[in-house]
């Protein structure tokens, strides 16, 4: 698979080459990588030696899933794992017959609670079934901390794992994940799950892949925006877009104000959709519509990033020309939940 495995074009292209030489029996990879191998036609390449895919990382979108079967005939079954858990949680068994968006059952000698979330960020009772709530893991394979504590503040409480993650319990005990507790977009005190978005506009067959993040609003808090990339060869308006999201998902809340068509969907090096820089792009575009359009103010540079006791920096920068018109600026930034601050060159 070489050094780069699945983030080398040449073995995504040669996915199904491979499987056919070597009678690969379990394949996989990241539901990014994955979404690529399923692009590239399997042509005549016996792939018959497959028996099960396995996916985790990041959450699965359906329609990934669903293509996978259509494929290979089998279900692409998604695990839970965290590096400070030692490896795996949780794995959708590969004897079973797949449960669509279920990382399956915690493994052996794992305790796997979904807790409520306190309103000073700490855990609290546990869920009831269809709850939804935050992800948290004992065990003795869960580290006790980090090198530097001040990093685990947080995250390891009382011997127990706050994974981060969103999810609920079904009935029989299955896990599902619902996303990352700080990846939610909050709308006017509503909470939208960007999965919900993502996955949506993953069935529309011109988009490759989609990731939907929070635009700061004066109003609202947050206004939920989507960025798309699309498969190779494709061509799709805005407007059909948006019409694909409207008519696809439930949640009228959840609609996407905008949609974005972008060169690429920013990843992690080991696949993951990285969400920060979107964020800050959004931002940034909100911003700057502000400055540079309402106030007039052409030659202002906006600058976004991530971080802060706020999560986000804005600085806007001025010209000496612009000079009197800090205040105006300070004001209307000021509407805003993020960090700002007005500079003049």
């Amino acid at each position: 698979m070489s050094p780069g495995g699945l983030r080398n074009p040449a073995i995504v292209e040669g996915f199904w080459r491979l499987i056919a030489q070597h009678k690969a029996t379990v394949v996989g990879g990241v539901p990014t990588a994955m979404s690529a191998v399923l692009q590239v036609p399997v042509g005549a390449h016996d792939i018959s030696s497959i028996r099960t895919g396995l996916t985790g990382a990041a959450l699965l979108p359906p329609a990934v899933g669903a293509r996978f079967k259509e494929v290979t005939g089998h279900h692409l079954h998604e695990i839970l794992g965290m590096t400070e858990s030692s490896g795996l949680i949780s794995i959708d068994p590969l004897s079973g017959s797949g449960a669509v968006g279920s990382v399956g059952w915690p493994l052996p000698y794992t305790q796997v609670d979904i807790l409520r979330l306190n309103e000073d960020g700490s855990l609290g009772e546990p869920c009831e079934p269809e709850e939804i709530g935050v992800i948290a893991i004992n065990g003795d394979h869960v580290s006790p901390g980090y090198r530097d504590p001040k990093h685990g503040v947080g995250v390891f409480e009382d011997g127990r794992l706050n994974s981060g993650d969103l999810g609920y319990k079904d009935t029989q005990g299955r896990i599902y994940i619902a996303g990352r507790s700080k990846d939610l977009i909050i709308r006017s005190g509503h909470n939208i799950d960007p999965a919900m978005i993502e996955n949506a506009m993953a069935t529309h067959p011109a988009v490759k892949l989609a990731a939907a993040v929070g635009m700061p609003d004066a109003y609202a808090g947050e206004l939920p925006v989507c960025f798309v990339e699309l498969a190779p060869g494709s061509e799709v308006s805005l407007d059909d877009l948006q019409h694909h999201a409207q008519a696809s998902i439930d949640e009228r809340p959840a609609w996407p104000k905008q949609i974005h068509v972008i060169d690429a969907i920013p990843l992690t090096t080991v696949g993951k959709i990285f969400k920060p820089s979107l964020r800050c792009g959004a931002a940034k575009m909100k911003v700057a519509e502000l400055v540079q359009g309402e106030l007039g103010l052409a030659k202002a540079i906006v600058d976004v990033a991530a971080g802060g006791p706020r999560g986000m920096r804005v600085t806007v920068t001025l010209t000496q020309d612009d000079r009197a018109s800090v205040s105006a600026v300070e004001e209307v930034l000021a509407r805003f939940l993020f960090e700002a601050r007005v500079e003049v060159v």
